[in-house]
């Protein structure tokens, strides 16, 4: 069973306790559940009140954090930091008003630190199909800047960074769009279009323009 407080970060901490420490005396709930239900709290706030909690329970801690000033997954990821077990997600972060924690945007800063556990545990190749389908069913687009699948999620035009991610990826990505079955892009229809973007696409097997002037292709781009 889980209990769960509805607007926890508005209220004092002795209530919320004196309230949780109540339910844990009935020695019926195995999990503790914290909501900030109006997107209210701030990352230091989740932190504060999971590890007060984790000084008093053994019991699981889930996290609900809503979205209303943009700050979701930060706070869940810092929920997660400081000990919850269980973190609310859902697919494109749809919920109340602004939504909750966006699935994909959880995924991808998990990944940024331990990638090969979510390799090893997770079929990322999924993320994608699953937000596309979502989408499609209830009619709503994919937002262009989504963490991950979104469409220019990985899309490069800068001169500087795609002479940079073609040397070493690593530079200016560091989430692998391979493990996720997704592609960068490289773009240039651009002003920031360098050689190096075109010089890349030239060699391409589908256009092999080897003997083309790479740098008089670029000023003409550009122009």
């Amino acid at each position: 069973m889980c209990f769960s407080t509805e607007d926890s970060f508005r209220s004092s901490l002795s209530d919320l306790l004196r309230v949780y420490l109540a339910i844990d005396k009935l020695d019926m709930v195995h999990r503790f559940g914290v909501a900030d239900i109006v997107g209210i709290a701030t990352p230091h706030q989740v932190y504060e009140l999971i590890q007060n909690m984790r000084q008093y329970f053994c019991e699981d801690i889930e996290f609900h954090g809503h979205n209303d000033t943009g700050c979701a997954i930060a706070n869940n990821f810092t929920a997660f930091e400081a000990g919850a077990t269980h973190i609310d997600t859902s697919v494109l972060g749809i919920g109340e008003r602004n939504g909750i924690t966006s699935l994909a945007g959880l995924v991808a800063r998990l990944y940024t630190l331990v990638p090969e556990v979510l390799n090893r545990k997770y079929s990322l190749s999924y993320l994608q199909k699953l937000n596309q389908l979502v989408a499609e069913k209830i009619g709503i687009s994919i937002p262009f800047e989504h963490c991950l699948v979104g469409e220019v999620a990985f899309n490069h035009k800068a001169g500087v960074h795609i002479k940079a991610i073609l040397n070493d990826s690593r530079t200016y990505e560091t989430i692998k769009p391979s493990d996720f079955n997704l592609n960068r892009s490289v773009l240039i229809n651009h002003k920031l279009t360098g050689k190096a973007s075109i010089a890349y696409l030239a060699h391409q097997p589908c256009l092999n323009l080897d003997n083309f002037p790479i740098q008089a292709i670029t000023k003409t781009i550009k122009t």
